[in-house]
Order: structure tokens, then sequence, then C-alpha cells
């Protein structure tokens, strides 16, 4: 989604994808981008099972030569095609290293995107853990220029390696939200629509939880949290989510938009509790800037370092409840309901923000000024 937002409307000459998803993702953002592609091939790696030791060597050995056959491949397309740089985005634990090896094989120069925290996203391959502190601190310090999601990462990674990165946030579509007359309130006697479109897992799941544990605590007014996700109720419920929980099924871009503006409160949550801390605290989910675009009011909870919280507060754009406490969650939404004046200042500064942080063409232009790369004849920005 993220690499179609930034090349939409630039010449499709002057690029190749290439990418190691194999249909992993689904939707609209996976249509051709008229673009020359390449499918890079699996890595598969066997595991020498007899015991511990032979089982971690063997995980190592497979990590690192999964690591070179990305390389060799990612370095035949490029020199193949012709390449006069690569562009690698945090995705696949084998891409970072492989496209700065295969930089470094061919002499281009590598431009790092860093969609999340790479060193603290392998949480479930002690091999790839233990490699990916090593591998972000050796890319990060010779890459050509390194890019981030947000201020948050970008400052971790300044100080972690003493670099300089760039800061794009995730764009997103503001041509799907148009300004309309909201009223001013939500009657007392209507039960109030708080909206979450994404999936929910051990990144917003407690988070989740204490909403729902808040809407049993509300007086005089009914609420119900809608999720508008993949998942199916089974899982979510599964997942300890109880109460006044209504799952819809997943729904196209356009869709979604509508169902985010007519949104009576929208619900961004990112987990006090998770196996993956630092990602939290660093991380910008994709909605975030659909959020701001959408014209309604948003409660955020999540924890106070995050960047997502910082930037509300900074910017008065949203209501911040940066306190696991469900009692805090009860008095943000009768505020968020019931508080004209509020609601009208947090949705006005957050269609700002949108419209000054979160643009396509802006985030494209400033990819463009990065890389120094020209837009086509005939794009429309």
């Amino acid at each position: 989604m993220l690499i179609r937002r930034l090349l939409t409307g630039l010449d499709p000459r002057a690029f190749c994808l290439l990418t190691s998803d194999h249909d992993r993702y689904s939707g609209e953002h996976t249509e051709p981008l008229g673009m020359r592609s390449h499918r890079l091939p699996v890595v598969r790696v066997r595991y020498l099972r007899s015991n511990k030791w032979l089982f971690g060597a063997s995980a190592l050995a497979g990590a690192v030569a999964g690591i070179g056959r990305r390389a060799s491949d990612i370095a035949r397309a490029a020199r193949r095609e012709r390449c006069s740089g690569l562009i690698v985005f945090t995705g696949d634990f084998h891409d970072l290293p492989a496209a700065f090896l295969a930089s470094r094989l061919l002499r281009l120069p590598l431009y790092v995107y860093m969609c999340d925290y790479y060193s603290y996203r392998e949480l479930y391959e002690p091999a790839w853990r233990r490699l990916s502190p090593h591998v972000e601190r050796l890319v990060a310090r010779r890459a050509t220029r390194v890019i981030c999601g947000n201020e948050t990462l970008a400052d971790a990674l300044a100080d972690r390696y003493g670099i300089e990165p760039a800061v794009i946030h995730h764009p997103a579509d503001l041509s799907l939200y148009r300004e309309g007359t909201r009223p001013p309130g939500v009657p007392a006697g209507q039960e109030l629509q708080i909206v979450y479109t994404g999936t929910i897992y051990d990144a917003q799941l407690d988070a989740v939880q204490n909403l729902l544990a808040a809407l049993d605590l509300l007086e005089g007014r009914s609420a119900a949290l809608n999720v508008y996700s993949g998942q199916p109720e089974e899982e979510l419920r599964a997942r300890g989510l109880e109460g006044r929980l209504v799952v819809h099924l997943h729904a196209p871009a356009q869709a979604v938009s509508a169902v985010q503006q007519a949104a009576d409160i929208l619900f961004l949550p990112l987990a006090f509790r998770s196996p993956y801390p630092e990602v939290i605290r660093t991380s910008a989910p994709m909605k975030f800037g659909e959020y701001l675009a959408a014209g309604g009011p948003i409660l955020v909870h999540a924890p106070p370092g995050s960047f997502v919280s910082q930037y509300c507060r900074r910017y008065d754009c949203a209501m911040v409840v940066d306190d696991p406490d469900p009692g805090r969650l009860v008095q943000a939404i009768e505020e968020l309901a019931g508080d004209q004046p509020l609601r009208a200042r947090l949705i006005r500064n957050a269609s700002e923000r949108a419209a000054r942080d979160f643009s396509i063409d802006g985030a494209r232009a400033r990819f463009c000024e990065l890389l120094d790369l020209a837009p086509a004849p005939d794009a429309l920005w």
C-alpha cells in the first residue's frame, strides 16, 4: 500500500519492483503499478532438530544462507534492469541485509525505508532476532539515506546510530474524505458508535479490552465498539474481546472511508502490554492519516511515549488516554460525545494535520526530493 501511494504518478519506466510477499497480502493495493516486476524466490530453511545446539546452529546458518540467496536474486534482477539505485522497505527479514549486499556488489546507492523498527520485529525466530540488530546497525550507518515513517522512530535511530533519518509520514488517500457537516454532539438517548478499522492482535489487544471494559461502565448512555476487520468474530472473541463488540466484514478502501466518516468516535488503540514495547512506541499505523482526515473525533488509547500519543498531544488533534485505566476511558468517551467545543476543536486540528503531514502528494514530493527523482510528465501533482 505504501509503495503504491509513493510511486503512483511517477514514470513507471523509471522503476522495477522486486517483491517477496508471494500473495500473503491481497486487496486493491496489489493491483499492478504499470512497472516491470520480479517475484523473488521464497527463502526456505531446513532445521536440524537433533538437539538445541544443532537447531540453533542450523537456524543461524540458514538465515545467513537465505540472506545470501536473496542478495544474489536482487543483484541479478538489478543488473538485468540496469538499475542506478536500490530502495529497500522493511518487511521480510532477508530483504534489508540482502539489498545491502546487492548494493555493495553492484556499487549502487542504497536507500532504506524503515516502515517499522527492524531490529525489534523478529520475535519468534531466534536466529533472526539475534542477527537483526547487527544487520540494522551495519545497514543504517552505510545507507545513502534512511527514511522513517515518523519522528519517534527517526529519533530512536538517530540516537542509536548517529545518523539523520528523513521523515515521510505514512500517507492517506485524502480524496476519499470530503468535508461535511457533522452533528455537534451525540444525543444522550442515542447509542454511541465507536469505530475501529483494522486487525487486532498483540499490538492493540489490551487497549481494546480496556475500551470494552469502559463501555460496561458508562452510565446514562449506551455505546458499542464496531470493528471492521478481515478477522472472523470467533477469532476476536477467542482473544478475550467480550461485551459490546460488533464485528463487521472487511470492506474496500472507499467503503471504509465512509464508515470512518460516519463514526461518532474513531478509536486508535496501541497495547500497553505487548511482546514488543519498542515497536509500539515507534509505530505509526497506516490508518492514522485516514482517521485525521475522517472529520470525526479520535480517541487514542496508547502508551504515553508512543508516537501517536505524542503527536496528538502536540497538535491537539485527538483525545489521548495514555493510562490503561477503563475509568479514564469512560470520562474521555463522555467528553467526546457531549462537549461540542471540544469535538469541534479536535476535528478542525485533525483535518489540518491530515492535509499538512499525510497527503499522498506531499509524501510523494518528499520521496522524489530525497531520491532526486522526477515525476512523469503527465503527473497530476
